[in-house]
């Protein structure tokens, strides 16, 4: 972003624009979408975007940071109900949510989906990723006697890529034969069975 917006109707220009951007994409696809599309489709000036934008590299990814934070929200929004499930039923809820979330708008995560070796996704993911995991260590803190896991952090770690990585595919592909609730249950198998195997043995007593 070239200058941060301080006004409120400046702040209200730069939502527009990264509305306008999503709004685009889902409409024309990556590879169609320009900033005088953007422009027009937000109803201000290309001369307009370039006082905040550097272009439409720049526009995806202030897109790409709102997407996040609205994931990080509504995961937010489960984290309650969360720590009363079960660690099965956690995990489930959890991707369930994200992949409703990314079949969501019209199409646009899907397009996202299918280029996102294209785009500048390792920030988007590093965020996500401290969420979920900072998200993860409070579920576990509150149910530490159920599950005293060694080596966590490392566990969360190949867990959240995995994970990630997968429906990232998945959606690349939908449609491509992969029945979608059969690879939610196997990524609920191998998370859990995961995290289960790192529970500490008890003490011997003496």
């Amino acid at each position: 972003m070239r200058k941060k917006p301080q006004q409120a109707r400046s702040r209200q220009l730069v939502d527009a624009l990264i509305e306008a951007t999503s709004k685009v994409i889902a409409q024309r696809g990556l590879d169609g979408t320009t900033t005088p599309a953007i422009a027009e489709a937000a109803g201000v000036s290309v001369g307009s975007l370039y006082q905040y934008f550097d272009g439409k590299d720049a526009l995806i990814t202030a897109l790409l940071d709102k997407l996040v934070t609205d994931l990080a929200r509504l995961l937010d929004l489960q984290a309650d109900t969360a720590a009363s499930m079960s660690l099965r039923d956690m995990v489930r809820s959890a991707i369930q949510l994200t992949l409703a979330f990314m079949r969501s708008n019209e199409g646009l995560y899907l397009e996202l989906a299918r280029n996102w070796h294209r785009l500048p996704v390792d920030h988007v993911a590093d965020t996500l990723q401290g969420h979920i995991l900072e998200r993860s260590r409070l579920y576990f803190l509150q149910h530490q006697l159920e599950y005293p896991i060694r080596d966590l952090p490392v566990r969360l770690f190949i867990a959240y890529n995995s994970t990630l990585f997968t429906l990232m595919r998945l959606m690349s592909q939908e449609g491509g034969g992969v029945n979608p609730e059969a690879v939610v249950e196997c990524l609920v198998d191998m998370i859990t069975g995961l995290l289960e195997q790192g529970v500490a043995a008890p003490a011997p007593a003496l």
